[in-house]
């Protein structure tokens, strides 16, 4: 009798070698950037390690999604329901099913869990009565999202640039060829990207 194989298991043999090579260069190469600029932005070690921590853990999120899918591919909805499962019904998201090559499932969750870091330390999620609304669109061959914080604190722009803005810009501004703009209205926070689903794998 044949075993059936576990719809969540992948089957390292079903990835060329060369490709599966290629595949986890990309990853330890995202793996040092994130350690070297999360080192580098620290104002302690111990401020560095929790962040370097999180970063890592949320890669690590994407690395079990890809995993399922033999690393070709995986949902936008299901990316940030797993990165914002912990704060339940203080965040609506709204979208079509849209699905992400493997390069861009691991830049967006990291770029959700530097969004929801930021709104639990400064934003809409610090408080009680704060929330966020995560919504998105497909036109014209482009992937509209867009990140809206509501009833958190004043919102103010920050003297420098931190971690998250240099990340996100070289994440998606590169490969991707994304655009992302953030303004820092006194509502609460919003992030908007525009990317071609192209190049995002979709």
């Amino acid at each position: 009798m044949t075993a059936t194989p576990d719809p969540g298991e992948f089957d390292e043999a079903a990835i060329p070698l060369l490709e599966l090579r290629h595949r986890m260069k990309n990853l330890i190469a995202v793996v040092q950037a994130v350690a070297n600029q999360t080192l580098r932005s620290g104002r302690s070690i111990d401020e560095a390690r929790r962040a370097l921590d999180g970063r890592l853990a949320a890669m690590g999120q994407a690395v079990d999604m890809l995993l399922g899918s033999g690393w070709s591919a995986g949902s936008l909805r299901a990316l940030i329901e797993g990165a914002l499962m912990d704060e339940g019904d203080r965040v609506r998201i709204e979208g079509p099913d849209v699905m992400l090559g493997a390069d861009a499932v691991m830049a967006l969750t990291l770029v959700f869990h530097e969004l929801e870091s930021n709104a639990i330390k400064y934003g809409a999620l610090s408080g009680h009565a704060g929330r966020v609304d995560v919504a998105w669109c497909v036109e014209d061959g482009r992937l509209l999202l867009s990140w809206t914080e509501h009833g958190g604190p004043p919102c103010v722009a920050p003297s420098r640039q931190g971690f998250g803005s240099r990340m996100i810009a070289k994440l998606l501004g590169g490969r991707f060829r994304g655009s992302a703009e953030t303004d820092y209205a006194a509502g609460g926070l919003r992030w908007r990207l525009t990317a071609p689903l192209e190049a995002l794998g979709g």
